[in-house]
């Protein structure tokens, strides 16, 4: 695109960034296009914090360029590095795994009701280091 593109470019280039962002598995997916007097462009994604009752509950990141171009490349390449909506789920039963394990240290639980825990941890950990996703 130029310093010329239209807003139809603009949303051609967009609109289908939560299709794919779905395909992550994120949740209610957003793509916006920021323009601010004496600031950089700037396309903020935002989706839904997984497995949060509260829908006002969402993560984000913002990508900013001097163009469209720019900022819209940063985007993509974010999009495109995500990781599989199998592998986030994945991530986030770790995340939540180990808020219970660190949990249970807090508050000096019995090592033998811990230990299954750490094992599960180890394991999942295990998967995810050797994990190869298949080419699609």
């Amino acid at each position: 695109m130029t310093d010329k593109t239209t807003i139809a470019e603009v949303y051609q280039a967009i609109n289908h960034m939560p299709e794919r962002l779905a395909e992550k598995g994120k949740v209610e997916p957003r793509v916006t296009v920021l323009i601010g007097a004496n600031e950089q462009l700037s396309i903020l994604i935002a989706w839904r914090k997984p497995y949060s009752p509260n829908s006002w509950e969402t993560e984000s990141s913002v990508f900013s360029g001097e163009t469209f171009d720019e900022a819209l490349h940063k985007a993509v390449k974010f999009v495109i590095a995500l990781p599989s909506a199998e592998q986030a789920k994945l991530h986030q039963f770790m995340a939540e795994l180990g808020k219970v394990i660190d949990g249970g240290r807090d508050a000096g639980i019995d090592v033998d009701f811990m230990n299954p825990l750490l094992d599960t941890m180890k394991r999942l950990s295990e998967n995810v280091i050797t994990f190869q996703p298949s080419e699609s």
